[in-house]
């Protein structure tokens, strides 16, 4: 009897029944769930991700109850997934995490192929490891899914993942053309067995559910590899402070590089000191070069900061910080920050939209503004008004930094922001600076300004140019540029109040 006929001997409720088992198994050796404290943490959070509350437990065996419980969520769409995150919000990546993803990935394929056995194929896609399965998964889901969650290390969990993922009508289903690739990829490295086992499979498969032509159309589409895109993959972090201790902040990212449209894929949230800010940054920055190792897209780092952070040269932090020479971050990419408090103030957004629309469909109609305080306080409400009223002012030249102390910059910036400007301009220490001056003028010479970015690194990079010890002389070291797209915006960072990275 070959690998596909043996599949057939477990029916439905048995490979589910061990599923659930599978759970509660993990579920057992969580510290959270043992412990009652932590346990009723979680299941207030699970509670409110099922919208119904949870019975707690009460009895002297926690493993029933903790089948009951399994049982309850898996009845629930995305039941499954709502119990896992909100055992993450306590654990956030732990192993326990990292296992119950597996098993909901499981779960979930095991409901796309119609209760079918699929661990025939778990031996043969668990000899793949992690090198190469983006990849593969890109090309299968026809960039549908750009990158994998940390828990798909091998192809059986690729093969999981994709189960389920969204086909146009008249495509083969991912995880199928998945399995295809992998399978190509054993002939090539002298490994018929295993190829025939998955085409055989994939054969079955395709049969039972009139995809024959499906399945012969992938197979004879030459494969072309993607070309460079001109789209940015976009890398933003956001600081928010904690509120209650001024010295901490809650860090939250996320990493967009599908060149088709805007799909961020956030990452965990984490409450640090100030001082292990740019530490963290290294490490995401790291991170996010790991998983795009084969990316064509340039990178764009994107700074979300709150008020008293705007003015921290974030662009200058490094990455390798370990080695001998560390790199500026500027030196790798372009570095923009942005306005958290805009980002939450929604009653700020219909002006922000319009000017971004000018900028965007009228360019040779939109310009900059150059703040010149005057003497008294009437400025900085005459700024608002001139910028509110000239729709076409879509970038403010601040005469001032932000958080220097005299108040000018924070003013001026607050006017740039409540007036829907969407580009902001400043030299971090001397706005006054002739360099500066002559800086801007440069960089906004295209009235579009549609190389505001690119002109802004020219000078950045003059100032590399000088190396360490030259550099803070020159007015591309200093220079800091808010460039806010409205259109571009993360999504929830995850819980309010995320535990403590340890």
């Amino acid at each position: 009897m070959d690998g596909v006929d043996a599949a057939e001997e477990r029916g439905p409720a048995r490979v589910r029944n061990e599923l659930t088992a599978a759970v509660v198994d993990v579920l057992q050796e969580s510290a959270t769930v043992r412990q009652p404290v932590s346990r009723d943490l979680w299941l207030t959070m699970l509670g409110e991700e099922l919208a119904s509350p949870v019975e707690a437990f009460t009895g002297d065996t926690l493993r029933p109850w903790l089948l009951g419980m399994v049982e309850k969520c898996s009845s629930v769409r995305n039941g499954l997934s709502c119990l896992v995150r909100s055992l993450g919000y306590v654990e956030q990546q732990s192993p326990s995490v990292m296992d119950l993803w597996r098993l909901v990935d499981e779960w979930e394929a095991v409901e796309f192929f119609d209760g079918a056995d699929l661990h025939v194929l778990r031996p043969v896609l668990q000899s793949v490891g992690p090198k190469g399965l983006t990849a593969l998964a890109r090309r299968a889901s026809r960039s549908r899914t750009q990158e994998l969650p940390l828990w798909c290390d091998t192809a059986w969990q690729v093969f999981l993942r994709l189960a389920g993922a969204n086909s146009a009508r008249g495509e083969l289903p991912a995880s199928l053309a998945f399995l295809a690739l992998v399978a190509d990829r054993f002939v090539e490295e002298g490994q018929p067995v295993s190829a025939e086992l998955l085409r055989r499979w994939n054969r079955v498969q395709a049969r039972d559910w009139g995809l024959d032509d499906e399945m012969t159309q992938w197979q004879r589409t030459e494969y072309v590899p993607p070309s460079s895109s001109h789209v940015p993959a976009y890398l933003m972090i956001q600081f928010e402070p904690d509120g209650m201790d001024p010295a901490r902040y809650y860090l939250s990212h996320w990493r967009q590089s599908d060149s088709e449209g805007w799909h961020p894929v956030p990452g965990d949230t984490v409450h640090l000191h100030r001082d292990d800010l740019p530490g963290e940054v290294e490490r995401l920055v790291e991170q996010a070069e790991e998983k795009w190792a084969d990316l064509r897209q340039p990178v764009i780092l994107e700074f979300i900061l709150p008020w008293e952070l705007l003015n921290e040269p974030v662009e200058w932090w490094h990455k390798e910080s370990d080695s001998a020479s560390p790199t500026p971050l500027v030196m790798d990419y372009a570095v923009l920050v942005r306005s958290l408090e805009r980002l939450r103030r929604a009653s700020w957004h219909r002006p922000w939209h319009n000017k971004w629309r000018q900028l965007r469909e009228q360019p040779a109609d939109s310009h900059s503004h150059w703040s010149r305080p005057g003497q008294d306080e009437s400025y900085f409400f005459h700024l608002e008004r001139e910028l509110k009223e000239d729709q076409g002012a879509v970038c403010l030249v601040l005469s001032g930094p932000p958080g220097d102390g005299t108040g000018v910059g924070d003013r001026e910036l607050l006017a740039g922001l409540r007036s829907g400007v969407p580009a902001v301009i400043w030299h971090r220490g001397d706005c006054a600076d002739p360099a500066f001056k002559d800086a801007v003028s440069e960089i906004l010479q295209d009235r579009g300004l549609g190389s505001l970015v690119e002109r802004t690194a020219k000078w950045r990079n003059q100032a590399l140019a000088l190396g360490p010890q030259g550099w803070d002389s020159h007015v591309g070291r200093h220079l800091a540029i808010l460039l806010d797209d409205p259109e571009r915006r993360p999504g929830p960072p995850g819980p309010p109040r995320a535990p403590l990275k340890t």
